[in-house]
């Protein structure tokens, strides 16, 4: 397969993936701000944003209608809902031979129903379109392509969004508050909700509800279950590539990152990772950027 294409095929499942984490984040984050008239407006606007790595923000920015405005419709934004949407179709439009016409189909429909402006009132209706066309594509993506080459890097692309969006969203939640209302939002903004009451069938509970986000081996959105399935794409795309090990037999470098991650979170308790719980999130924000670096040496920009 052409680098071209395989880098595309990487972004357009991790452009998709956070135009749907982006908008069930911001439909529970805001819906709460809107909801609750005692918050800090100001101050968890800010919140929101530095959910998304957003710095520096204006006051004129702190409001809901604002958060709307850059993270859902600012198409020139590629980190926004609608931004993130239309860099994917751009990948796509430029690799439409290794898509299936009903993938590259529901991105077009995708990106022409995108709204140019959302209201608060409003908002919930758009972030349900956002995650059910996101869902209608992943559906095509799984059910008419083949698991060859294009679908491994699209599947990688995804699990390396997914897993760097659920550390920003956990990263962002305040330990000290162990409330079922704010552990209940937590779970709510992760889409893990109703998964972790039928896991659990009790009371919400803070500490359990991490550990179950983090460290779950069957929930599709936890930590250690997006980076066993890395794992597992990233050994079957070395194979194919003839390179799985190197000449000293180590594992190809984005597998070594992935390896030892998924290790140091399935091998350690929960009260291990909570010690330093702001750091250990940012420790895989950082894994995640490292395996895409290395991707792109092994496989988009191969020195050789």
């Amino acid at each position: 397969m052409l680098s071209r294409i395989a880098d595309a095929m990487f972004w357009i499942g991790r452009y998709v993936e956070r135009a749907d984490q982006t908008a069930r984040i911001l439909d529970v984050k805001l819906q709460s701000i809107t909801e609750d008239s005692s918050q800090d407006l100001a101050a968890a606007c800010e919140g929101v944003y530095g959910i998304f790595g957003v710095e520096q923000v204006d006051a004129a920015d702190l409001t809901v209608q604002r958060v709307l405005d850059r993270l859902v419709t600012d198409r020139t934004n590629p980190s926004s809902v609608a931004g993130a949407l239309l860099t994917a179709r751009e990948n796509a439009r430029g690799v439409r031979e290794a898509l299936s016409t009903e993938v590259w189909e529901s991105l077009n429909t995708t990106t022409l129903g995108l709204p140019r402006g959302v209201r608060p009132p409003r908002m919930h209706g758009a972030f349900q379109f956002a995650k059910d066309r996101c869902a209608v594509v992943g559906g095509l993506v799984d059910s008419t392509m083949t698991r060859d080459e294009a679908w491994l890097f699209l599947r990688i692309g995804q699990l390396l969004e997914r897993a760097d969006m659920l550390a920003r969203n956990l990263q962002d939640h305040d330990l000290e508050d162990s409330s079922a209302a704010a552990t209940a939002m937590l779970l709510r903004s992760c889409s893990a909700h109703e998964a972790y009451i039928r896991s659990y069938r009790g009371r919400v509970r803070s500490a359990r509800a991490i550990e179950f986000l983090l460290l779950d081996s069957i929930f599709p959105r936890s930590a250690v279950h997006c980076l066993g399935a890395l794992e597992e794409a990233l050994e079957t795309l070395a194979k194919l590539h003839g390179n799985s090990f190197d000449r000293l037999g180590a594992a190809e470098p984005g597998r070594r990152i992935v390896g030892r991650a998924l290790a140091s979170l399935r091998y350690r308790s929960l009260e291990d990772i909570l010690v330093d719980f702001d750091e250990e999130m940012e420790q895989l924000q950082r894994v995640t950027g490292a395996v895409t670096r290395a991707l792109g040496t092994t496989y988009f920009r191969p020195a050789h």
